[in-house]
């Protein structure tokens, strides 16, 4: 069981986000081969592309927050290397506040879809499993920002980029 958990851990959001970015280019697949070939297009696959991507972009962030692979503008940490440890904190605890105010508009979102039944047009999908993936998302930030203070406090290595290194 241990090395189920430890194996989620390593690549939980690389599982969903290939998995969706297989149904995204099988659908887009379907949809152009039904276009063209058959002159009788899909709706549906079009609107399952648009959640599937959706989903792949929200668990994207929970990635690069565990790897340490988001976007930084990192000019003082180049001239003074020395500062990195300080500004690691501060960005990961100006982010685990942003991702903690932002959890409450997520909830509130998915319970607003709940409470309208709407559903999508193409898929007859109800509309809170699509704005249920930036809660997940969200969550997931959280657990990955934790991990990386209980990495820095038992003194892990944490790799250039953010990530622990393996």
């Amino acid at each position: 069981m241990k090395k189920v958990l430890m194996w989620l851990d390593r690549h939980f959001e690389e599982v969903l986000m290939s998995v969706f970015l297989c149904g995204i280019v099988i659908m887009m697949t379907i949809h152009v081969f039904c276009r063209y070939a058959l002159r009788h297009p899909l709706t549906w696959t079009e609107e399952a592309t648009r959640y599937m991507f959706i989903w792949f972009v929200f668990m994207g962030v929970s990635y690069g927050i565990r790897n340490g692979t988001h976007i930084r503008v990192n000019i003082l940490e180049v001239f003074f290397p020395k500062i990195v440890p300080v500004f690691s904190w501060i960005q990961d605890i100006v982010g685990a506040a942003f991702i903690l105010y932002m959890i409450p508009a997520a909830i509130a979102g998915v319970q607003t879809q709940i409470v309208r039944h709407q559903i999508s047009a193409g898929l007859h999908l109800p509309m809170q499993f699509v704005y249920s993936s930036l809660m997940l998302a969200l969550f997931l930030s959280v657990i990955r920002i934790i991990q990386r203070f209980i990495f820095r406090i038992t003194a892990k290595k944490v790799t250039n980029h953010g990530g622990v290194a393996a």
